[in-house]
């Protein structure tokens, strides 16, 4: 569609991997939601309530280590990688990564279809 590859990431990557929202998107005007990141998560959401209800996250929230890991890829988001191959922040990324997927998942799913 003339698309190129670095728009076509872009726009998954705004919308979460969902196909029709970034095609919607990358067809449309291409506004990005750049002042939601600089905002975080509602502490009244249900993402943000599910990340901290969790026990391992808990847990892991606790540690000198992951609080330097979390300030530093705020700092620097190419350090990510360091830490996504650290054994003891791993994990602990790997499990706020699939809760975060998996309840905006659910809330997209939950969303009534606008057409």
């Amino acid at each position: 569609m003339g698309f190129s590859e670095e728009e076509i990431l872009d726009a998954l990557r705004i919308h979460s991997n969902n196909q029709e929202a970034a095609c919607e998107w990358l067809l449309n005007d291409r506004k990005s939601d750049n002042e939601d990141l600089d905002i975080g998560l509602d502490p009244e959401g249900s993402i943000y309530k599910a990340i901290m209800a969790n026990a391992i996250v808990q847990l892991g929230l606790n540690s000198l280590k992951t609080l330097f890991a979390l300030l530093q890829m705020l700092e620097n988001f190419n350090s990510a990688g360091r830490w996504l191959n650290d054994s003891d922040i791993a994990p602990l990324l790997s499990q706020i990564f699939r809760i975060y997927h998996a309840e905006k998942h659910s809330l997209q799913m939950m969303r009534p279809f606008s057409h």
